[in-house]
């Protein structure tokens, strides 16, 4: 099941729980069914059975846990949405975060030094870009070399492609690749 696939089930069965616990409060306050009733019955199906209150127990944890998902996936949805926006004389350009990401892993694919990198992208308030670079390098690399080369590149290539300017560039070594011989 692809991940949209997954956010979407989750998301229809929130709304269908929504949905029926609507039913059951608009159809108490027609007085379709008494509010004592309900209790009584509900009350007799949770703990006349241990089982039964496993099951609710459950579901509750269920429904804790989707609705922190939905918060989160609400989160994320609001991030992917970022842009940078550049003033030209014709108008305004914008530029998603995630294009942005895309520029910043053609640029790192070329260098060979290193085997894998997880760009974080930082949008200031002020509208300044900072990027933290979370890499995994080939062994016996001289470091600071590398961190210079791929700073200077990196901020390079965004200008004259995109024409972001990068505030800052920071690269984390978070490890380092040893090939057997």
């Amino acid at each position: 099941m692809s991940k949209k696939s997954f956010n979407n089930l989750i998301f229809i069965l929130f709304l269908v729980i929504i949905f029926f616990v609507s039913g059951i409060i608009f159809s108490l306050s027609l007085g379709l069914f008494s509010l004592e009733n309900v209790f009584l019955k509900v009350n007799y199906m949770i703990y006349s059975n241990f089982l039964n209150q496993v099951i609710l127990t459950l579901v509750s944890a269920l429904l804790i846990a989707m609705a922190i998902y939905l918060i989160w996936r609400k989160g994320q949805y609001d991030r992917e949405d970022l842009t940078v926006s550049q003033k030209t004389s014709f108008g305004e350009v914008k530029i998603s975060l995630n294009s942005v990401k895309q520029l910043i892993l053609k640029v790192l694919k070329e260098i060979r030094e290193i085997k894998e990198v997880r760009p974080e992208i930082n949008l200031q308030k002020t509208g300044e870009i900072k990027i933290d670079l979370h890499t995994c390098v080939k062994q016996d690399v001289n470091i600071p070399e590398l961190s210079e080369r791929v700073q200077r590149k990196l901020k390079d290539y965004l200008l004259e492609t995109s024409g972001i300017e990068l505030k800052e560039i920071k690269i984390h070594i978070d490890k380092i690749f040893y090939e057997d011989k």
